[in-house]
Parts: structure tokens; C-alpha cells; sequence
């Protein structure tokens, strides 16, 4: 039977789908904490959710093996909102959280501890991986005929809100698919695994950390010197040059002039530019004891002091509960500083607290000092405390200090434009990891961190905070390591 837990799973990987019914449980890896505390507190959402929804029929409190004859009987009956259900139809099987009455049928929706939206709300987007999973609510209801036949369920998102799914509608200007006509091609692909009649492969991207199979997928592309080894080279554009380019070290011995036609490649959707880009990396790859150099010239400012700058952020609780900054005179790393501020509790005031803390600290660096933050993520998370506490500062005041010269993004402005690693990615935990800086904690991750700070609320174990201070200051100064690092970085054939 297809689940929409494996539809779910196979927006993300494919591969995953497959392991997952086919592979050896031994190669899994330990459970994530983590992963178990997403699980946990997505129950806590959910639980809190229904209890303000006035749930009418609640499955979840009859035997599994009773479930779904119960789900068939209270639609039967026209209960107003079911929770729980289990239903199915031909090899679909589905457990949505609700089941909707509406007119003469039923509309499903699921309950999500994250946004219903895949980016900023009023973009509007929705979530794939959410789409295809009441699709299929939706695909057996209508095998049933107890649909409500307006193929639009819903999500209840972190806030309680509830999000229309119109699955008919495109899924974007330039994506003129519906939702509803992606999920059908995504189970289909997922009905082709499972029957053995289609194969697939496991690639790189950035959530695999968190998959069970991330130790036994990496080690397989290792040894098969998978194109997706290559940063920013995903599933897609393998699939697409894999024919022709089939290893990193068949992408790094080609010319890839020899692939050129006109202003373009004959690759769709991979112009000669990042052809190029992708064939340097290759070669970076490929080549033993390869060093890292600059595509471009470059030249980093030089303050009298420099400032490194990372932020904690537990995006199911919705809160920034650290701003973490090390500061040292330029040029002497042995004089780093570190000053973080740390939000004691998960009440709006605390996070203020912190944030009006943080932002008195970087108003008065910006005087004297060059900071430096890895990816775009602090700026974002800085606009979104502005408004949603206007008396720190305004958007607009976010905007103008982060558009400052001695503010500096060094992935996108430093990294990304100008350097090429012979690495897999281009994260600040690879790159300072490549250049000899060791975290003092065994698992450093963002993740972790989160799971640490909901531990230090539960206990209050003060051991627990002073990981978390001690994991971000390390992210910090990593920052710094990679900026010394860039310092001493020629160009290219220099």
C-alpha cells in the first residue's frame, strides 16, 4: 500500500522511498534526536490544535484494527469533523489528521507545526511535499465517492490558520503543472519503486544530514564518484548530464566547450556558465591535494576590529533564542572575545529581550568594526524580529544597517562570487572543518542545537546552555577562520 508518509518522503528523495522498503535496516543510521524531537513536538502541536478545533468523531482513540471501518461509518453518519481517520483505496492507504464535512462530502487536512506556505506567506506558494500528502487524501477520498468534489483540503499551519490547497491551480507562473497533476506523476514514481519496475539513485543535497540512510547513501556515491558530489550540482542536473558525463572524474577530464551550442548547452536548463563552474569543481575534486583559489579578485575591507556573527533559531517554536557574536582586534585571533545574548525563556519577551540586546550591540560595531555572517539567514530572521517587535527597531532600519559596507555576507558575497573549494559543499562547517578548525562539540549541527535549548528549558541543567553557548561561539569563530583562509587565497593560475 503507497502512504502519503512515502509520497511525502519522495518530494525530498526518491532513493529514500526505496530504502526505506527495500534496504538493509543495518546500514541505518542512529536515530536523530532531533528527528524524534520534530516528532514529539509535532504531536504536541497537533494535540493542541485539535483540542481547539471541536473535533466531533476522534479516531485516534479506537483500536488500529477498527479504524478505518469506524472512518467509513462516521462519514456515513455526516460527523462534522473527524480526526484521525484511516482510509484507503485500491494501494493507497492514508491517516489524515482531519476529514472536513462539507456539503455532501468530505474535504481532508493535515495539521503542520511549520508554515502552510514554502516561504513568505503573502508569496503565497504551497508546499509541494505537503501537497502531494492531501492529494492523496483527496485521490481516495474521491475513489470512495465521499468526496466533497472541490479538490482543495487544507493545512492548519503552526499558527492555527488554515490554508486552502486549490490543487487544480498551477503550481506557479512558469510551472504551469497543476498540484494535482505533480502529485499523480509523484505516485506514480513511488508505485514504479515499490513494484521493482523502476530503479533509483541516491544524490547529495542538503537535508540528507537528516536522513537515517545519509552514512550509507554518502559512502555509496563515494565509491561511485556520483556528479552530485559537486556542490550546487543536485539530482536534476545529474540526471540531465549524467548520460553524457556520467563521474565527477568524466566531468573533470571533458572540455566543455565541446557541449556548447550558441549562447547555451545541450543540457537543458544548464547554461555554459555554470557548465563551467560545475566542470572547476570537478577538476578541484579530482585532483589529489587540490588548494582552493580565487575565481576573481578580491579584496576583504580592514576595520580595526572584525565581528562574527551567527544566530540560533528553533523555527517550531518560532523564536531566535541566541545571538552570538565574537569579536577580536583585526588580524589577532588569539584575542577573540565572545558575546552572546541568550533568551532564558520561550516568551515573546524573551526573545525582545535578546533582540534589543543583539541590535544595540551590532548598531555600535558597525562604527568600528567589519561583521562578517554566513548566508543570508541573518538578515531574514532580523527583518522578521523587526516587525514583530517594532519598538526594537523597523524593517527598515534592518535594511539599512545590513546594506551597510561593514556588514558582509560571506557566502554570498565572499564565497559563492568569488572562491572555489575542492569540497563537497560550500557550508561553514565544511570549509573552516577543510582549513583545520575542530568544533569542541562531537555532533555539532543547527539542529542539534534546537533539541539542546528545549532540553535547557525542560531542566533548566545549566551544562545543557553552556553547550549551546559553546556550539555557537565555535560557529563563530569559524566564520573567522574561513575569512583568514580567504586572506590567503591567490588567483586562479597565480
Amino acid at each position: 500500500m503507497i502512504t502519503a508518509t512515502q509520497l511525502y518522503n519522495a518530494v525530498q528523495c526518491p532513493h529514500r522511498v526505496a530504502l526505506d522498503a527495500f534496504g538493509n535496516p543495518a546500514d541505518r543510521d542512529e536515530p536523530n534526536a532531533f528527528i524524534e524531537l520534530l516528532w514529539e513536538q509535532g504531536l504536541a502541536h497537533e494535540a493542541s490544535v485539535v483540542a481547539s478545533l471541536g473535533v466531533t468523531a476522534n479516531m485516534s482513540l479506537v483500536p488500529e484494527q477498527e479504524r478505518e471501518a469506524q472512518t467509513l461509518d462516521a462519514m456515513r453518519r455526516g460527523e462534522p469533523l473527524i480526526f484521525g481517520g484511516r482510509i484507503s483505496h485500491g494501494d493507497k492507504v492514508g491517516i489524515p489528521d482531519l476529514l472536513k464535512l462539507r456539503g455532501n462530502g468530505y474535504a481532508a487536512g493535515d495539521i503542520k507545526a511549520g508554515s502552510g506556505f514554502d516561504g513568505d506567506a503573502e508569496e503565497g506558494k504551497l508546499k509541494k511535499h505537503y501537497a502531494v500528502q492531501i492529494s492523496h487524501y483527496t485521490n481516495i477520498l474521491e475513489g470512495l465517492n465521499v468526496s466533497d468534489g472541490s479538490r482543495e483540503p487544507f493545512i492548519v499551519d503552526r499558527t492555527g490558520q488554515e490554508v486552502p490547497y486549490p490543487l487544480s491551480a498551477p503550481q506557479g507562473v512558469r510551472n504551469t503543472v497543476s498540484w494535482w497533476d505533480s502529485y499523480q506523476i509523484v505516485l506514480n514514481d513511488v508505485r514504479s519503486l515499490l513494484a521493482g519496475t523502476a530503479t533509483s539513485r541516491p544524490a547529495m543535497s542538503a537535508g540528507c544530514k537528516l536522513c537515517h540512510w545519509y552514512r550509507h547513501c554518502k559512502e555509496t556515491l563515494i565509491g561511485s564518484n556520483d556528479l552530485t558530489l559537486i556542490a550546487e550540482l543536485g539530482r536534476s542536473k545529474r540526471d540531465t548530464i549524467a548520460a553524457a558525463l556520467p563521474t565527477v572524474a568524466a566531468l573533470a577530464r571533458c572540455n566543455p566547450e565541446q557541449f556548447f551550442e550558441g549562447g547555451k548547452t545541450v543540457f537543458p536548463g544548464i547554461g555554459r556558465d555554470t557548465l563551467i563552474k560545475f566542470h572547476e569543481r570537478a577538476k578541484l575534486l579530482a585532483t589529489p591535494n587540490a588548494r582552493p583559489y580565487l575565481k576573481k579578485a578580491l579584496t576583504l575591507p580592514v576595520a580595526q576590529h572584525e565581528v562574527y556573527f551567527d544566530i540560533e533559531a528553533d523555527p517550531m517554536a518560532d523564536i531566535v533564542y541566541l545571538h552570538g557574536f565574537v569579536e577580536r582586534p583585526h588580524g589577532q585571533p588569539a584575542q577573540a572575545r565572545f558575546a552572546p545574548y541568550f533568551a532564558d525563556g520561550t516568551a515573546p519577551e524573551c526573545e525582545e529581550q535578546v533582540f534589543a540586546q543583539a541590535w544595540r550591540y551590532l548598531c555600535a560595531r558597525v562604527q568600528d568594526s567589519i561583521v562578517y555572517y554566513y548566508s543570508p539567514y541573518e538578515r531574514t530572521a532580523y527583518k522578521k524580529l523587526a516587525k514583530t517587535y517594532p519598538t526594537v527597531c523597523s524593517v527598515e532600519d534592518v535594511e539599512a544597517l545590513f546594506a551597510l559596507p561593514a556588514m558582509i555576507d560571506l557566502y554570498l558575497d565572499v564565497i559563492k562570487k568569488c572562491t572555489e573549494w575542492p569540497t563537497y559543499d560550500q557550508s561553514i562547517k565544511t570549509l573552516a572543518q577543510y582549513l583545520g578548525f575542530h568544533w569542541r562539540d562531537t555532533h555539532p549541527s543547527g539542529a542539534a542545537s534546537i533539541e539542546w535549548y528545549h532540553r535547557w528549558i525542560e531542566t533548566g541543567d545549566l551544562a545543557i546552555k553552556q553547550r549551546i553557548l559553546d556550539y555557537n561561539e565555535d560557529d563563530c569563530l569559524a566564520t573567522g577562520v574561513v575569512v583568514d583562509g580567504v586572506r590567503t587565497l591567490t588567483l586562479r593560475g597565480a
